[in-house]
């Protein structure tokens, strides 16, 4: 009998098993002996003047790195559903930089939260909180919003098991929201941006607006009808000529039943793309998955 269980997704090799405790211990080790080195380093008069450089550094560019980083990370999102272009192998690798990316932006927002704080030109409920002047208050709105996309990005697996797909596309979506108020945020707070710059954020805001509209149009496209004939038949009737035998298979769509229609899409299954080729009995192992996205 079938196992009736949902279908998991599953996470690509990465080449590093943190299941294992003395992965895990040689992690924690690298990491001590990097914060001990970077401590002791500070003690001396080269290690504080590097240290001090370094935080000027990053008070000035690391919103620009976390703007540049979230920016990638937007447009990445959007091709991961493109449907029109990239192939679904393609799609799952740029979802994987897309989560890389998220992460690195998310990193850098959280340096750029912490050396406005040190610096004194916000209190620390200001970046949490939209009670400053308008454009620094936007900076909070956009940081916050970030944080519960990414977040919710994290936990997408708890939102399907949950049977609750919409709630977690509604949340993810912030981000349409989210990056532009970024970007206002990034032209009008702190310093004058250069005209160069404010060219850049505006042609980055038409390109993601165009690869929207593009992604919109393709989920508006009619479903790919499933090719007809049967294979088996045409072999037990003699119609094959021997030069078709080399020939590949047709693939038959197999129909799925109410339950199984409802496992795949709260999965985030496409059920279009599962395909039995003729002769072979379904199995629940066979669909293939892609990520929510």
């Amino acid at each position: 009998m079938p196992s009736r269980r949902a279908p998991r997704h599953t996470r690509p090799d990465s080449g590093l098993d943190l299941e294992r405790r003395g992965v895990r211990i040689a992690l924690g080790a690298v990491v001590a002996l990097a914060l001990t080195g970077g401590l002791a380093a500070t003690r001396t008069s080269g290690g504080a003047a590097f240290l001090a450089d370094a935080q000027a550094f990053l008070t000035f560019y690391a919103g620009v790195f976390s703007l540049v980083g979230l920016t990638t990370t937007v447009a990445l999102g959007l091709a991961a559903t493109d449907r029109v272009v990239l192939p679904i192998s393609q799609r799952v690798r740029v979802q994987l930089v897309h989560r890389a990316m998220a992460l690195l932006g998310i990193g850098f927002l959280i340096v750029h939260i912490g050396m406005k704080i040190a610096a004194g030109l916000v209190p620390p409920y200001g970046s949490v909180i939209p009670t400053t002047n308008v454009y620094v208050s936007l900076g909070a709105v956009a940081s916050d919003l970030f944080v519960v996309i990414v977040a919710t990005g994290v936990m997408r697996g708890r939102f399907a098991q949950a049977e609750r797909p919409w709630l977690w596309r509604g949340l993810h979506d912030l981000a349409y929201l989210a990056w532009p108020v970024a970007i206002l945020h990034g032209l009008t707070a702190g310093r004058t941006a250069a005209p160069w710059v404010t060219f850049s954020y505006v042609a980055c805001l038409a390109a993601v607006g165009a690869a929207l509209l593009i992604r919109l149009a393709a989920a508006t496209r009619p479903a790919r009808q499933a090719p007809t004939g049967d294979w088996n038949a045409e072999w037990s009737a003699g119609r094959m000529s021997r030069e078709g035998l080399d020939a590949p298979r047709p693939a038959v769509r197999r129909q799925q039943t109410p339950r199984e229609a409802a496992v795949l899409g709260r999965t985030g299954t496409d059920p279009h793309d599962v395909l039995d080729m003729p002769g072979t009995p379904p199995t629940p192992q066979e669909p293939r998955l892609r990520r929510i996205v």
